[in-house]
């Protein structure tokens, strides 16, 4: 199994290759655009592939959509008047990977970047966000810049979880909220994030002895194509609804 790429795009105001270049020598916190890379002054064995694309007319609807509401009417405004969109792409399949590509994010940002989309999991964060995340180092927070939950008809899920080197989470509506199924989603991604627990398929999982359990079954990933940024080559963890807790 090849090491997952995760893929970050961000929208700008730089009207060209050498606008950008020129932006990030003066503003990208030691990072500069050598080529079709960036890299860090301070690091040179280190270097992110880069590539740009021009104006997206749709980039404004679909990262307000990919960021849950937590764009403002003033970001909305920025988006819409971007000029070019860099692409950022790195390995991804652990914790430092995620980290790292966050801080060239952030350096890219502050050379005249208006937000941050993950690509590898359709999650959209604003400027401010992306910015304060990455400096916490939390990785609590950073889950939340990373990964994504949605629904489809009766099954909800998470995409992203390849960046950091796990499976996603999958489970389908058993007179569950949109609420509860996030709680579990982020309790059961954290618990790997921050534990790494060994989990063998079979187990059980519950959020509290006053929760539902679940029995969690290992699957491939066949939401997603192999070639898209959203497939997840450590397969999938399907929870499902062992029994309700006893009373």
């Amino acid at each position: 199994m090849g090491i997952p790429t995760i893929i970050l795009g961000v929208p700008g105001y730089w009207k060209s290759r050498d606008d950008f270049k020129e932006a990030m020598l003066r503003k990208g916190n030691g990072y500069i655009y050598m080529g079709n890379h960036i890299g860090n002054l301070e690091n040179p064995d280190v270097f992110f592939e880069v590539d740009m694309n021009e104006h997206n007319p749709y980039v404004t609807e679909a990262f307000e959509i990919a960021g849950n509401g937590s764009f403002s009417v003033e970001d909305i405004y920025d988006l819409k008047n971007h000029n070019s969109i860099v692409y950022i792409f790195g390995e991804g399949g652990s914790v430092d990977n995620v980290m790292k590509i966050m801080e060239v994010a952030s350096a890219v940002l502050n050379a005249g970047g208006i937000a941050v989309n993950v690509e590898s999991s359709g999650r959209a964060s604003t400027k401010k966000d992306w910015l304060e995340i990455t400096s916490s180092q939390d990785i609590t927070k950073v889950f939340t810049r990373i990964i994504q939950m949605s629904r489809d008809n009766n099954t909800f899920y998470t995409t992203g979880m390849h960046c950091f080197g796990y499976p996603d989470v999958v489970t389908t509506y058993e007179g569950n909220t949109g609420k509860e199924v996030a709680t579990l989603f982020r309790v059961f991604c954290l618990y790997n994030l921050v534990e790494k627990p060994k989990i063998n398929a079979g187990e059980t999982f519950s959020l509290d002895s006053s929760s539902p359990v679940y029995l969690l079954k290992h699957e491939e990933c066949t939401m997603f194509e192999s070639d898209d940024p959203f497939y997840n080559p450590y397969g999938v963890w399907r929870l499902v609804r062992h029994h309700r807790p006893t009373s």
